[in-house]
């Protein structure tokens, strides 16, 4: 018994390293959030991979009277979506547009971290009635034509309010204002919540992670979306690892591409371009 408890005890104490380690790794993930946004030490090949989506997105929903509403999502977390979705918005307001990123992930919302921001005031109590649109936009320092709402207080009941009238009527106020409404929602696989914007919506953007995203899962995910008639944009891979070859992508470790699918698709194959990789 004492060799085995011995035994049994190192065990114990090695998976409460492993453990540890992962918490710390964790920890230092989500406090460095915001170094994940474009900036002047971003390698060339990732700036130049979210400027052709955002000249992708530009022509794939022009834009109309009023400012063009975007929404993102994902099949599952740790898909990278929001770091994506803030790195469009952030292109987007490079280009001189005004635009807003909208954190609708009220579970969970991740935005705020970006701009190292608390998150409440945020979408959920503007849309209780607990704080005005005026105090929940955030302006950010990172360019001037770029704000952006939180998730804002949890709620039990996120879909009822992303549902809501008073949900159609801030998107409807935030058109008038902005060029853009970039709205980051939570994983589609795992919540509905998303499928509650697709009328409010001109397009949908679906991110995935190169070798995690399983097909099927992408295949679930546009399905679920073109079921609910949204109109999808097209499919952003994200984290692409280049082969290691000796040609002109040779010195490259990681980068992001996308691929554009035909609207509506339900088929990851049925392509209308070959991927831009970059």
């Amino acid at each position: 018994m004492g060799l085995f408890s011995k035994f049994t005890g190192k065990i114990s104490h090695r998976a409460h390293e492993r453990r540890a380690k992962k918490a710390s790794e964790r920890s230092k993930h989500r406090s460095s959030r915001a170094e994940y946004l474009l900036n002047e030490d971003t390698p060339f090949d990732v700036t130049e991979a979210f400027r052709n989506l955002k000249a992708a997105l530009s022509v794939s929903v022009p834009k109309k009277d009023g400012g063009v509403a975007i929404m993102t999502t994902s099949a599952y977390p740790e898909d990278g979506k929001t770091t994506v979705t803030a790195n469009l918005a952030l292109m987007f307001a490079q280009s001189d547009a005004k635009v807003i990123l909208v954190d609708a992930d009220i579970r969970k919302g991740r935005i705020a971290k970006y701009f190292k921001q608390k998150s409440v005031p945020g979408l959920s109590d503007c849309l209780s009635g607990q704080n005005s649109l005026d105090e929940v936009i955030h302006h950010s320092h990172v360019n001037e034509n770029l704000s952006y709402i939180t998730c804002g207080t949890h709620s039990p009941k996120p879909y009822e309010l992303l549902e809501s009238e008073e949900m159609k009527n801030l998107i409807a106020e935030l058109r008038t204002r902005y060029d853009y409404v970039i709205i980051d929602t939570p994983p589609i696989l795992l919540l509905s919540d998303a499928l509650a914007l697709v009328p409010v919506t001109d397009g949908t953007v679906l991110v995935v992670r190169h070798q995690v995203s399983f097909v099927s899962d992408i295949e679930r995910a546009l399905n679920s979306l073109t079921f609910a008639k949204a109109n999808v944009l097209g499919v952003v891979v994200n984290d692409f690892k280049a082969p290691k070859t000796n040609g002109y992508y040779g010195g490259y470790k990681k980068y992001y591409y996308y691929n554009s699918y035909a609207y509506g698709s339900t088929d990851p194959n049925e392509k209308d371009d070959e991927p831009t990789q970059n």
